[in-house]
């Protein structure tokens, strides 16, 4: 402590009867410690990648969607591939996981870049997939193959969080056919959302591939006559260039992901998932 009050020139702690306390200088500079020291350790982090023979660190975020979109065994095929590379992951929310980036907490992140603040973040798309609508098979619409939004302004939904980019976007597509959505029920998790429409407890929108992966014979998917379409992809802190690490997983994953499922690219690079699948 002494030693950093030579430096500094100034008194950060003062004795007092029931130990040492900060002085006002103190609080000052811990307060901006407290800020800089996160962006301090991302740095050091990022230096790793310059040592040889050492162990390199990727810390990222994802949505929970990486089994169902079959990310997960790109993970692992990277990291078979990379044994130097040690990845810690976290599986959070849209909101949670760009919190993490802004404070400097993960590298990178899987996530939906459909209404990203392009002041924040900068991102590369890998996939899109189609929004449905979601019903149980006895359902009176689960017969029909399309189905128009306007339709829908009596039926009752349960939706993913209100933060959720594919709530965004089914509530956009409502709004601009003149109604809001009766949905009393959101929930963060979408294995949750369709247990709830087995359960008949209304419809729901969700991607695709979240919906076919699930394997259940009691619900229904309904694709919309102006389709919908949401992209995932990696994304990262405006001005933070990635690093050659976190560049090559990147480009790794959205390479291996294409092979895996024979994808070809859709709008702004992104692979499309088929509208239908076996």
């Amino acid at each position: 402590m002494s030693q950093l009050e030579r430096e500094l020139g100034v008194k950060l702690f003062k004795k007092t009867r029931s130990g040492i306390e900060l002085t006002q200088a103190g609080r000052d500079f811990y307060g901006y410690v407290r800020k800089a020291l996160p962006e301090y350790q991302h740095e050091v982090a990022h230096l790793q990648q310059y040592k040889r023979e050492s162990t390199f660190v990727l810390s990222m975020g994802a949505l929970p969607l990486t089994e169902e979109y079959g990310f997960a065994e790109c993970f692992a095929a990277y990291r078979v591939r990379n044994t130097s590379v040690q990845i810690k992951f976290y599986e959070r929310n849209q909101n949670d996981l760009l919190d993490k980036l802004k404070r400097n907490k993960i590298d990178i992140a899987l996530a939906r870049t459909d209404f990203l603040d392009e002041d924040w973040f900068e991102y590369t798309d890998i996939v899109q997939d189609e929004l449905v609508l979601v019903c149980p098979s006895d359902h009176p619409l689960a017969e029909r193959e399309r189905i128009d939004v306007g339709e829908l302004r009596n039926e009752r939904f349960i939706l993913l969080e209100e933060q959720s980019e594919v709530t965004k976007m089914f509530l956009s597509a409502c709004n601009a056919e003149g109604f809001n959505p009766n949905s009393p029920l959101h929930h963060t998790r979408h294995r949750m959302l369709i247990k709830a429409v087995q359960h008949h407890m209304g419809t729901s929108v969700l991607s695709r591939r979240l919906v076919t992966t699930y394997q259940a014979t009691d619900i229904a998917c309904i694709s919309f006559d102006k389709p919908l379409y949401s992209t995932i992809g990696f994304t990262w802190l405006l001005g933070e260039q990635p690093s050659a690490i976190a560049q090559r997983f990147m480009d790794y994953v959205k390479s291996d992901f294409a092979k895996r499922y024979h994808l070809h690219e859709g709008r702004g690079g992104a692979l499309r998932l088929p509208a239908t699948e076996s």
